[in-house]
This record gives C-alpha cells, structure tokens and sequence, in this order.
C-alpha cells in the first residue's frame, strides 16, 4: 500500500491495533490508516505502508533504519521520548474488559490485584501494571499477574475464554474490541490518558513535516471528520506536540 508522492518513505503500523489499524477482510482499515493519505499529501511525501504483525518489534525497526516512520499510535513515556521522536495524533486512556460471565468487577487499581490480566507484549501496560503492582504489594495484596502477548486478538481472546480474568489496552481499544467480540464487558474503571504518537527515528528529516501536516488536518477539520467516522471524538487533541512530557499514570 503506498500513499501520497514525492520522496518514498517505509511507515510501519501495527495491523491488530482496532479501531486505529487493523486488517478487515484482507486489507487495512481504521481512523488511523484513513488519516495516513492526507497526512502524506500534505506533508509532500509518498508512504510505502508496511503492515507489522508483532507490536514490539516496530521501535526496533525504527531505530534499525528499517523503518522511517511508525504510523503504530505509540503510548508516549519518558522511556521512548529518550530513544525516538513522537509527534502526538491522540489521546487515550487505558481500559478494561472481562468476559460478560465472569463475575469481575474493576472499579478501582486494587481490583486488579491477584488477577490474570492479559495485554500488548512491548506496549506501555506492562509498566503501568508494574505500578499498580506496587500499590497491591502496600497493602498486602497479591500482584496481579502479566500475560503478553504479540498482537491484541489473542489478549482479547485469552480474557474472552477465561484463560486470563482482564484485558487490558487503550480505552478506545476496549470498546471497540468488546463490542466486537460480544463476549466482553467493558470494566468502569480506566486511568492514565496519555497520548499516543506517530514515531521517527532521532533526527528524522520527517519529523516536523508530519507533525505539520497532522496539525493541518486539525485545523481544517479533517482529521476530527475521520474520528468522527470512527466513533473515536473523543480521543482528539487540539494540536500535534512533539516529545510530550508525560506522567505514565497519568490521571488514574
């Protein structure tokens, strides 16, 4: 899939990311694939669109040359502002779901103590469960346990069928994934709304091209029709940033 014209460059994203990308019926499709040609028209480059199976490999790739750009909503933290570039396009909080029969109930980060909780391998919740682990480990609770996996379908699965009590992802994720699914409640309690970003390499000549072309969009009205679209109005931000300074918990 190419997108756009002028200089050719490789933008991975990540194919089981719904509602931003994911494969539907053999090709991709989301609010963040629909926003990909825009951007690439107006920042004057042409995007080679690779599509990454396995989430934790695409920082790598970045940092590798194997990719120019990551169209893959990356979390901002600290730890990758460090190491990459992140022009934000979003802001999400993080949520949970549990299978519909299952009895439980997450209302507070105390709930998650003692649970099974499946997520992303390489995304931000392994860290933010870390965290809420040290809150379990204060009051003598037990922490709750981490199983990671490579793409979001198979956490979604695993909590759907019982092998874990919760998942756990992006809120917009959540939703989306347990209407989908119809075997998944969402759980009440969510944290931690931070933004999420495209990624460049340090020192990308692309960097500020993209982050212009999004905040075009913003205020032309284009990029909030194609949320709309999606259902997704409210993760929009009023304007793109650079390398954010953000806290990892967030507003929990």
């Amino acid at each position: 899939m190419a997108v756009g014209s002028g200089r050719t460059v490789r933008v991975a994203v990540f194919n089981n990311y719904p509602p931003a990308e994911f494969t539907a019926a053999g090709r991709l499709t989301g609010w963040m694939i629909e926003l990909l040609e825009p951007i690439a028209r107006e920042s004057g480059l042409r995007f080679d669109v690779v599509p990454v199976n396995n989430f934790s490999t695409i920082i790598p790739g970045l940092r590798s040359g194997r990719f120019d750009i990551a169209a893959a909503n990356l979390t901002v933290s600290a730890e990758r502002v460090g190491i990459i570039d992140m022009v934000t396009v979003d802001a999400v909080g993080t949520g949970f779901s549990s299978a519909a029969a299952s009895g439980v109930a997450i209302r507070s980060g105390a709930d998650l103590c003692g649970r099974a909780v499946a997520a992303l391998a390489g995304s931000v919740y392994e860290p933010q469960l870390k965290a809420v682990n040290e809150e379990c480990a204060a009051t003598g609770a037990p922490p709750a346990r981490s199983s990671l996996y490579p793409d979001s379908s198979a956490a979604v699965l695993a909590a759907g069928t019982g092998r874990a009590d919760v998942f756990m992802g992006s809120y917009s994720e959540v939703v989306h994934s347990a209407r989908e699914s119809g075997r998944l409640t969402v759980q009440p309690y969510q944290f931690a709304r931070l933004p999420e970003a495209i990624g460049f390499p340090k020192g990308s000549p692309h960097t500020e091209k993209v982050r212009a072309a999004v905040n075009k969009l913003i205020a032309d009205g284009r990029y909030r029709a194609v949320l709309d679209k999606w259902g997704m109005a409210d993760i929009a931000i009023p304007e793109s940033r650079l390398n954010p300074a953000v806290d990892p918990m967030g507003d929990r």
